[in-house]
């Protein structure tokens, strides 16, 4: 393959910041399964023929409004729990609060998406562009980003990382400290049903319902479902830099003989990737005939926070250790970089849905995880991107697709 020169990186560079400048000012708002979403999709849809063997557009159905639908319901059982404590309800506001605790954990931490027949079906779409060898495929590689946006996070819009940190750990504090008084309301009150009476247990309660009831409505703050934010970086910048990829292939005459180089923007992964999920499930086994490998690209952003993620999804997925080596491998050569390897601690990329999957796959992120006020803001725009991010990231992948067509993860 052809050397990838500064003037190379600098042309493509500006091909995604112009890319995702474009998108922002001429769609509508791109959050899961909306019309903004569908038409971006349709964009990229078109440009990749331009670049690709085969485009194709994959609808499928999902509930977006339920990824983060389960907070309604906690702050809705919290606050049900208060009133049952003070009728000595002790039992009913104990399950109450481990239903809340239940639904967090499993859709926050595992994204298990129980409440999505309480909410709307809407329709979202993934975009596959393949770029086909010249002769026999013998190996695939895959560089994802998604295309949607996600809902304004308001108290980090409002306060940045201290008071959105400040929100959400007072939220859980209040749900232990019902738990804790409902317990101890079964010793000490017993089981006898009626108002709680004055006493230091009433006191207790006072106090402890004066910080649960509004820690819990705060909440109601966290996702502003009248406000999508733009995602330039979280994600236009992976979306264009996949496309970026099969752009160069065209522009600089790079072909290979035997490794098909594809591109893939997901949909809805701000709904807990489902995206990533439906393009799996409906491709299962079709990867199985050659080796293959996802590069998962996320928020290009913050030099300093170049990061392979070894294990994802809050830290339960281990992704696949081989194409993490081959991203480090790549980053030392071609940034001279020894890019380290994280965990997501909080939250989850498409490489865990992709691995959960069974296919081999890792993500390649430049994000500060004590969240810039950019992340999931209305700052997130075309005006608040890093060129010099975006050409590491650039150069990053098209060495890794240098390493991965010369050698494969059998180095």
């Amino acid at each position: 393959m052809k050397p990838i020169t500064d003037e190379i990186t600098k042309k493509n560079v500006d091909y995604i910041v112009d890319g995702i400048t474009e998108v922002i000012k001429t769609f509508d708002v791109r959050d899961a399964g909306s019309k903004g979403e569908a038409d971006a999709q349709a964009h990229f849809a078109k440009i990749l023929e331009n670049y690709a063997d085969e485009v194709k557009v994959e609808k499928f159905k999902l509930r977006p409004d339920s990824f983060m639908g389960w907070i309604y319901f906690d702050i809705t059982f919290i606050l049900i729990a208060l009133v049952a404590l003070w009728f000595n309800l002790n039992i009913v506001a104990l399950l109450l609060c481990i239903a809340s605790l239940a639904l967090c954990v499993l859709q926050l931490i595992f994204y298990k998406h129980v409440t999505s027949p309480f909410f709307p079906e809407k329709t979202s779409s993934n975009v596959y562009a393949v770029k086909k060898p010249t002769r026999e495929v013998k190996r695939r590689i895959v560089f994802s980003g998604h295309t949607d946006a996600a809902f304004e996070w308001g108290w980090l819009n409002l306060g940045g990382f201290p008071l959105f940190a400040t929100v959400v750990l007072s939220a859980f504090a209040a749900l232990f400290a019902v738990m804790a008084i409902a317990i101890a309301g079964m010793f000490i009150n017993e089981f006898s049903v009626g108002l709680i009476l004055p006493s230091p247990y009433r006191t207790a309660l006072i106090i402890i319902t004066a910080f649960a009831a509004p820690a819990a409505l705060l909440l109601v703050h966290f996702s502003n479902r009248k406000k999508v934010v733009d995602g330039a970086n979280d994600n236009l910048t992976a979306c264009l830099t996949a496309l970026a990829v099969l752009k160069t292939m065209k522009d600089e005459d790079i072909s290979f003989e035997n490794t098909e180089v594809c591109a893939l923007m997901s949909g809805s992964e701000e709904a807990g990737l489902r995206g990533a999920m439906a393009f799996a499930e409906a491709h299962k086994g079709e990867f199985d005939d050659v080796e293959t490998i996802f590069v998962v690209l996320e928020t290009l952003r913050e030099p300093e926070h170049l990061s392979i993620y070894q294990k994802d999804m809050n830290g339960t997925v281990k992704v696949d250790a081989d194409v993490c080596r081959l991203i480090q491998k790549a980053g030392k050569e071609a940034i001279d970089r020894e890019i380290p390897l994280a965990t997501v601690t909080l939250g989850s990329t498409d490489a865990a849905a992709f691995t959960k999957a069974g296919l081999k796959s890792a993500c390649f992120a430049a994000l500060d995880h004590k969240l810039q006020p950019y992340y999931h803001t209305r700052k997130d725009s075309y005006d608040n991107l890093n060129k010099d991010c975006l050409a590491l990231c650039y150069k990053t992948c098209m060495k890794t697709l240098e390493l991965f067509d010369r050698d494969g993860l059998n180095e």
